[in-house]
């Protein structure tokens, strides 16, 4: 009887392990917090130092958050070997502002300027990815990225 009841339980966790579909997604160079730390303008040559500001993106799995400004976001993300996609953007409203917080569609681009996204979806060239520092490129815009 005991033999049994290892041999039940045993099959039980072994059940419970193979049962679970945990998503793994290994995004490389990209996944993990990295600082803005400039943004150019290309048509104008301008170049913003955000080096002392607190603003991050942030990527993990098939989302990226961007945090440190006055409001924060979450996008969905696709990428490439050489280019990244942002799009869907949401607020990112925590549970404790009240009645109806939550996650909030983006319409309007702007509140989202702070980070150097200037638009609802944003293709992006990599033109440097490593362990240490990344630099995307938009139709507008270039941003410099260290990891944190």
């Amino acid at each position: 009887m005991k033999n049994i009841t290892i041999l039940l339980l045993s099959l039980f966790s072994f059940s419970l392990f193979t049962s679970c579909d945990l998503e793994s997604i290994d995004n490389g160079d990209l996944d993990g917090f990295w600082h803005l730390e400039r943004v150019d303008t290309l048509s104008t040559g301008g170049s913003a130092d955000l080096s002392q500001s607190k603003l991050f993106w942030a990527f993990e799995v098939k989302l990226m958050s961007l945090q440190g400004g006055s409001d924060g976001f979450f996008f969905r993300f696709r990428q490439t070997s050489d280019s990244l996609t942002i799009f869907t953007p949401y607020y990112n409203r925590g549970h404790d502002e009240g009645e109806g917080s939550g996650d909030i569609p983006v319409t309007d681009p702007s509140a989202m300027k702070q980070y150097g996204i200037d638009s609802l979806e944003v293709h992006y060239k990599k033109e440097a990815l490593s362990g240490k520092k990344m630099v995307l490129r938009s139709r507008r815009l270039r941003l410099y990225f260290r990891k944190f």
